[in-house]
């Protein structure tokens, strides 16, 4: 090997282990999400809606984030609680692997799964661009060259149709070239009532300047659930004071008998860990010469050496407990994980309820502190079920429904937009076609 080899060599493995000690070290959830850097411009040039789309109804897409379907029977908030019996409510939407925000809320608004829309978790490696995709890092997150789909947006904009996004993933970055209309960069700082007040601002538009799609997106549940659990008077309060800011924006546009169809959703669920079976991956392979990438329910491991692959994974399986490790290749069909660029060389996910870390040194060291509660595991497992609400003129009226995956969500509101696509996606109208007027 020669001497520039050598040092190329040492600096892959300096360069790796410092990542590894950032991710292991940076917080899970979308609570954790900074608005530093620089957001693009949102003094956007004030565009006119087509005139044949200006007669259309209007959707506003609302995520209240980590809501678990079972908290409206739990908590029962009562204007989220007055749209589930006015319109459609499923019994749990299945969320897409690995159950976390940022990949379900592209899921969401493209109708592919996170292993074919790029955005396979709130963290992850490329290892064609060799850079990481944190949900923390607005270089990243701006940057449309990470997504690959069509956002709803994206599709309303390119059909002269105005949209607004007041918070979500992907809103801030042009994809496609394409940015909304009316765009709010992410700022958790911002109150929920001030997020409402947003969207009745532009519902306030005249009709040629108003938006026919619009985001609002919470964060406060999940955040509280996370810190608290599920079965917290912490995620109570969250969820009354978002149920607070919904209902400000659904009085304004009932009392105004304004056509708006809401579809209210979650990303995914939320599981207590049982920090008794929590399991540190350092303790049970070496992976000194892996980046590992997330942590909680799953993590990815990467390597640049090929030869190592084969010998770790035999190494973790024997070790196999509370958890199942897969090479990239054999993760199970049904998850469609099939980025071979962004999802790892190995993952290892948990079961559900058992944290997974990865931490060298001594055994008996502490583990890191872990949250009360989290997700990302399979989205069979009952508590990631998402929250599914839909209601307005277009929609069938005291309708529930069984549980369905969340991909199917992007073809329906396509539907109800009237609006068409020739990008590929993997939902299926047929799915939600029912519980349309």
């Amino acid at each position: 090997m020669m001497a520039g080899d050598q040092k190329m060599k040492k600096t892959t493995v300096l360069l790796v282990a410092l990542a590894t000690f950032i991710l292991s070290c940076a917080p899970e959830g979308n609570h954790s999400k900074s608005n530093s850097g620089n957001p693009p411009n949102t003094r956007l040039p004030q565009k006119l809606n087509s005139p044949e789309q200006l007669a259309k109804t209007t959707v506003i897409m609302i995520s209240v984030d980590g809501f678990r379907p079972d908290y409206l029977q739990k908590y029962k908030p009562p204007t989220i609680s007055r749209l589930a019996k006015e319109g459609v409510v499923s019994e749990g939407m299945k969320p897409s692997f690995p159950t976390n925000t940022f990949p379900n809320h592209i899921t969401l608004v493209t109708g592919r799964v996170p292993g074919r829309h790029g955005i396979v978790s709130n963290y992850f490696y490329d290892k064609t661009r060799k850079e990481m995709y944190q949900m923390n890092d607005n270089n990243a997150v701006h940057d449309g060259s990470w997504y690959k789909g069509e956002p709803l947006w994206v599709t309303a904009e390119k059909s002269g149709m105005l949209a607004g996004t007041m918070f979500w993933v992907g809103s801030e970055a042009r994809i496609g070239g394409v940015i909304s209309t009316y765009m709010e960069p992410y700022d958790g700082s911002v109150t929920n009532n001030a997020r409402a007040d947003k969207v009745v601002e532009w519902l306030r538009l005249p009709p040629e300047r108003r938006p026919h799609f619009i985001t609002l997106y919470f964060s406060a549940v999940d955040s509280a659930g996370h810190k608290f659990g599920p079965e917290s008077k912490e995620v109570q309060q969250a969820l009354a004071e978002v149920d607070t800011a919904i209902g400000r924006l659904v009085g304004f546009t009932d009392s105004l008998k304004m056509d708006v169809q809401y579809v209210i959703v979650s990303d995914h669920g939320m599981q207590e860990v049982d920090s008794a079976k929590s399991v540190n991956l350092g303790q049970k392979a070496d992976l000194s010469k892996f980046l590992s990438v997330e942590r909680g329910a799953l993590t990815m491991l990467y390597t640049e050496n090929p030869a190592l692959i084969e010998p770790t994974y035999r190494e973790l399986k024997k070790n196999e407990k509370d958890y199942k490790v897969y090479r990239g290749q054999d993760l199970p069909a049904r998850w469609g994980f099939d980025d071979v660029d962004r999802r790892g060389d190995l993952i290892v996910v948990s079961e559900p309820g058992v944290y997974i870390y990865r931490q060298e040194g001594p055994p008996d060291q502490p583990p890191p502190r872990l949250s009360m509660a989290t997700h990302g595991w399979d989205p069979e497992a009952v508590k990631m079920r998402a929250l599914f609400i839909a209601r307005g003129s277009k929609f069938k009226s005291g309708l529930r429904i069984q549980p369905f995956q969340n991909i199917h969500v992007y073809p329906m509101i396509l539907k109800v937009l009237e609006l068409n696509t020739t990008v590929p996606f993997d939902g299926d109208l047929r799915v939600l076609r029912p519980i349309l007027r």
